[in-house]
């Protein structure tokens, strides 16, 4: 077992998750989030501290090279290729394997779940995590998901809003059909996409009134109806798909609730690319189900602080 003192990425990791846990007894769930900064510099410093991370890693850079021309490991390990990691194609490979890493290591440590939530593109790294998909499935998914996201217009936007989304939902009433709901990350945390002009617009006017409403760095306004041209796309790129039944309860953020992975074929990406985020719900649901404690893989809290909103009172409401 590697020396605990020698994995702060882990540590900090685990650390921030059991500050926030609703409760310190009840099963564990693995959460997998859509996005983050620090992946490369996560993975970097893992790659030579962790063995369970390194050999995973390995296995994602073999498993992604049927698919791209370059090597996750090379991009990791080089200190100059900063602007390379900021496209989506590039970005989610990543991201997906140092959270398959992350868990992987998690488990050497004897850590291990009896849950997997995901948020969105997250839920590809919960599937394979849980034994839904295999990891040569896995990386087919997230890579012809981003291949098929990059090919539309970059005419969208997307931005997180610190409110609760009926008060969002009244607010982006003028703006019509140009901004949606994306995301239900928590009562007070709700993502919004739709067109780049629109959501820059509501992002500056909710600033002006002292609503916390950041940019996410991505040009797509993904689930939304705009991501309805790459259905045909990726039920064909992803036809060979073989989901199976998963060795770890998989909760999903596209229903909301426990679901049977051997449905997770080209239908349910699209859907999971396509639907409104149901995170806020996925996580009550895996509370009222028994399972009560929340460890997030990522380099820093991106959905924490919702699961703890969200859990805030339910267990009193739900069983008083």
């Amino acid at each position: 077992m590697a020396d605990p003192s020698s994995l702060p990425w882990l540590f900090s990791a685990l650390f921030n998750h059991r500050a926030v846990a609703a409760e310190a007894a009840g099963r564990t769930v693995f959460v997998f989030p859509w996005y983050g900064a620090r992946w490369a510099d996560m993975a970097k410093e893992m790659l030579d501290s962790a063995p369970a991370f390194a050999d995973e890693m390995q296995r994602c850079n073999t498993a992604f090279s049927e698919h791209l021309d370059w090597s996750l490991l090379d991009l990791v390990r080089d200190d100059m290729a900063p602007t390379r990691r900021d496209g989506i194609d590039v970005r989610q490979p990543m991201s997906f394997a140092a959270m398959a890493s992350l868990a992987a290591q998690w488990r050497a440590l004897g850590i291990h779940p009896d849950a997997v939530l995901g948020h969105s593109h997250g839920e590809i790294a919960a599937a394979y995590v849980a034994g839904g998909l295999s990891l040569r499935d896995a990386t087919a998914v997230v890579v012809q998901r981003a291949v098929a996201v990059s090919a539309l217009a970059e005419t969208g936007g997307m931005a997180v809003i610190a409110w609760p989304v009926d008060q969002v939902l009244a607010r982006i009433e003028r703006w019509g059909q140009s901004i949606f709901v994306a995301a239900y990350n928590g009562p007070s945390s709700t993502v919004v996409t739709g067109a780049a002009a629109a959501v820059d617009e509501l992002v500056t006017t909710l600033s002006r009134d002292g609503v916390p409403a950041n940019r996410i760095p991505i040009a797509h306004a993904l689930h939304s109806a705009a991501i309805d041209d790459v259905q045909a796309t990726l039920r064909e790129s992803l036809s060979d798909l073989q989901p199976r039944p998963a060795e770890v309860r998989f909760i999903s953020s596209v229903t909301g609730a426990g679901l049977d992975t051997s449905i997770l074929d080209a239908d349910y990406w699209f859907a999971n690319l396509r639907q409104p985020v149901l995170f806020e719900q996925a996580v009550r649901w895996s509370h009222a189900h028994g399972y009560h404690t929340f460890v997030e893989a990522s380099p820093e809290p991106v959905l924490t602080a919702g699961i703890q909103e969200s859990l805030n009172g339910y267990s009193a409401r739900t069983h008083a």
